[in-house]
Parts: structure tokens; C-alpha cells; sequence
């Protein structure tokens, strides 16, 4: 999905493995956008960077063909003009949602695309790329809470927050070291939420990481931002931690 925002700025958000090797590096230097499973997997997800995460094997390249029921006739060696021109017992022809839903999934492409892909046909793309003349310069992913089982479990912490309507989350921000101070991150961010505000969510909650010090307190260097961050985009504390670190921040959307 390409979103032209004007001023050559395009938002793209995540559906195929080619815009997914768009994303720009994460913030922190362990880690990576395109490989990250942190969020999604609350007992073995890792930040780490992982090459091989993103490269498909020959065996599993040739096991998924790509390009549609042409390619996988041409596969199995048969004519596409064989298959009966109706069957009223055929299932449904899939959305366009389903079918990049469902191709992600395929064996061969990268796991960090089948997690971004999965809510595609319900609430669209979990992984945004901002890109300015071409370039990429930020990256951010949100989505439904129940996409993220850590978000999930973290926010089993404070009893306190509203548990409906559940919240959009965005789980990490992050810009480029040559962007940073110019506010495309805060205009990712806007970007993002009016998508999800548009596929129905209420509200938005972001669960960002405060530094134990003030000195070390820097936005640009973090995955999931700052409370200062958010407040510019008119977040507002929602609960805290018992210390103060672990503020969640939130967002009614319009």
C-alpha cells in the first residue's frame, strides 16, 4: 500500500517483502525492523538482527510459486484455460487483503512479513515506512492489541486502564540518525494513527521506555520513543510504574 502525502513524502505500508526491506534501521543497533518478533511473541521474541531471517531458501522458493493461479498452473504443468469456467461450489475469490495476506504466509518469505501481514484484510498493514524522494526515513508498527502478546502482557500491569474499547498499540518509532530532529517521525506517527482511526479503533496506546536518567533521555535513540515524544502528539499518561519508568501513554482517536 502507497500513500502519496504530497511534498514528496509517500507512506507505504508493509505487504510484500520487497517494501519490507524498505524499513530503515531500527534505533537501537542490535536490532532490526524487518526481523524484530519482540511484540509478537511474549516468551521467545528477540530484537536481534537476523540476516537470514530475510533470505528464502531454493528449496522453499521453488516450493511457493509467485504471480497467481497462472504461476501455480504453470507449476503443476497444467493449462489455466483446463479449469471450469464456473463452480458454484468453489469458495469465495479472496480480497485483495486476503490474497497479500495469504501470499506472505506462503513458505519461503520472511516470518517478520506473515506477523505484519496477518491483520491485513481486518485492519490493514502493521508495519509503516515513511519515505522522503525515494529514500526511507522512518519506520513504525501498530496495530491491534491482540497482534501484540507482549503489549498484551504488559499492559496486564496496570488493571487500572480501560479494557474497552481495546486499543491500537504502536509499538515502535523509529528515524533515521539524518532525520532526527525534523519532526518525521511525529508525521509518521500522525500518518499511522489516522489509518487506524479510519479502520475503527478509538483509541491508541504507546508504552515507551523512560531512561533512568534524564541525561540519557533521547527520543531519536529508543524503539518506542519517549514520554515527552508522545505527549507532543497529545498522548496523555494513562498509568505508571511503580517507579515512574513505565508510563503507558494514550490517545482517544477522532
Amino acid at each position: 500500500m502507497r500513500i502519496d502525502i504530497g511534498d514528496g513524502f509517500e507512506l507505504i505500508g508493509v505487504e510484500s517483502a520487497e517494501e519490507l526491506l524498505l524499513a530503515p534501521p531500527c534505533s537501537r543497533d542490535d536490532a532490526d525492523h524487518a526481523t524484530c518478533t519482540w511484540w509478537e511473541d511474549a516468551d521467545k521474541g528477540s530484537k536481534a538482527a537476523r540476516v537470514d531471517a530475510l533470505t528464502a531458501t531454493p528449496a522453499q522458493r521453488a516450493s511457493a510459486p509467485a504471480g497467481g493461479k497462472a504461476a501455480l498452473a504453470a507449476f503443476l504443468g497444467a493449462e489455466v484455460s483446463e479449469a471450469p469456467a464456473f463452480n458454484p461450489f468453489a469458495p469465495k475469490e479472496p480480497t485483495r487483503e486476503e490474497a497479500l495476506r495469504d501470499a506472505a504466509a506462503a513458505p519461503g518469505q520472511p516470518a517478520k512479513l506473515r506477523l505484519l501481514t496477518r491483520q491485513l484484510p481486518i485492519s490493514g498493514p502493521m508495519g509503516w515506512i515513511l519515505l522522503a524522494k525515494g529514500e526511507p526515513v522512518a519506520y513504525c508498527q501498530a496495530g491491534p492489541l491482540s497482534a501484540f502478546p507482549r503489549a498484551q502482557r504488559l499492559r496486564d500491569r496496570y488493571p487500572d486502564l480501560p479494557s474497552t474499547p481495546p486499543p491500537a498499540v504502536v509499538t515502535c518509532i523509529s528515524v533515521i540518525p539524518a532525520a532526527r530532529g525534523s519532526a518525521l517521525g511525529s508525521a509518521l506517527v500522525e500518518g499511522v494513527l489516522t489509518r487506524l482511526s479510519t479502520a475503527g479503533f478509538a483509541a491508541v496506546e504507546a508504552y515507551p521506555e523512560e531512561p533512568a536518567t534524564a541525561a540519557a533521555l533521547d527520543a531519536d535513540t529508543t524503539s518506542s520513543a519517549t514520554l515527552r515524544f508522545w505527549e507532543r502528539l497529545n498522548f496523555s499518561v494513562a498509568a505508571t510504574g511503580p517507579d515512574g519508568r513505565w508510563p503507558v501513554m494514550r490517545r482517544v482517536l477522532d
